[in-house]
């Protein structure tokens, strides 16, 4: 089946839809915009808020695209930039650990295999409904991506004998973390597990960014943390991922997540 109505109309009305009508988490948004950015006045909060509930209307209706269109036509709508950084490190049969954020659209990341000459894993966290766990997994496996939980990737990467990209999505929130970094004027609790597994298994580092371009196409721009995370200081790699994240979100503010509650504990206790 060819997907080839133009998702234009469905965006409009999802933005309708979780803005006008439904006023989805505006509360949270709205927070957490003000407290990232408390040199903007409130005009300014609003009008980063309403373009992000355009762009997030944007990435729901992208979803049939992702699911519909055929591997040719999808891989016109994705350039990658700095991707020979990955095949070297394959190539010298070391793991890369690609760290992004909920920053674009991240779904992209399940194209990687079409465009890269190495196995590609997503590191995810099942969902707690089975139905939808499954959709997610045959919706983002539907190209060659392959299906991490979260549990088995410690054991895969130093078991597993044929070295990939392996994809972590870092700024989850971490209510358990006992490490704390200034994130967006915030103290925010941070995933370090990432910055274990690669000093363990000797993993490249790579952060990757997503941004737009026109239309329905997106590139994604890999840039290198370390190649040697073993002589990294501890916490190092975690603070250059997080660095490097606000600093994407400060220039294009309404692609990042705002409805995550990155924030829902209190991360000075």
């Amino acid at each position: 089946m060819k997907y080839r109505a133009s998702p234009d109309g469905l965006a409009w009305f999802i933005f309708f839809l979780l803005y006008r009508v439904m006023r989805y988490r505006y509360t949270e948004v709205i927070q957490n915009l003000s407290r990232s950015f408390p040199e903007k006045s409130y005009g300014e909060i609003r009008r980063i808020a309403v373009d992000f509930y355009r762009h997030f209307s944007r990435l729901f209706a992208e979803m049939p695209v992702l699911m519909m269109v055929s591997g040719r036509r999808i891989r016109e709508r994705l350039v990658l930039h700095n991707s020979g950084l990955i095949g070297e490190y394959h190539a010298q049969g070391r793991p890369v650990i690609i760290m992004l954020g909920h920053y674009g659209n991240w779904e992209c990341m399940s194209l990687l295999p079409l465009l890269l000459r190495c196995p590609v894993y997503a590191v995810f966290k099942p969902l707690n409904n089975r139905f939808f766990n499954r959709l997610m997994k045959r919706t983002r496996s539907r190209f060659g991506l392959r299906m991490l939980a979260m549990d088995e990737a410690p054991r895969h990467l130093l078991q597993h004998s044929v070295p990939g990209a392996y994809i972590f999505i870092a700024d989850q929130s971490a209510p358990n973390s006992h490490h704390v970094v200034d994130f967006l004027h915030q103290p925010t609790r941070v995933i370090t597990g990432t910055e274990r597994l690669a000093k363990a298994v000797d993993a490249a580092v790579v952060y990757a960014v997503i941004r737009r371009l026109r239309g329905y196409r997106w590139e994604i721009t890999f840039s290198l943390i370390t190649d040697q995370p073993s002589t990294m200081a501890p916490f190092e790699i975690t603070r250059i991922f997080n660095a490097r994240l606000e600093k994407d979100i400060c220039q294009s503010p309404a692609y990042w997540l705002w409805t995550h509650r990155r924030w829902k504990t209190n991360s000075r206790s």
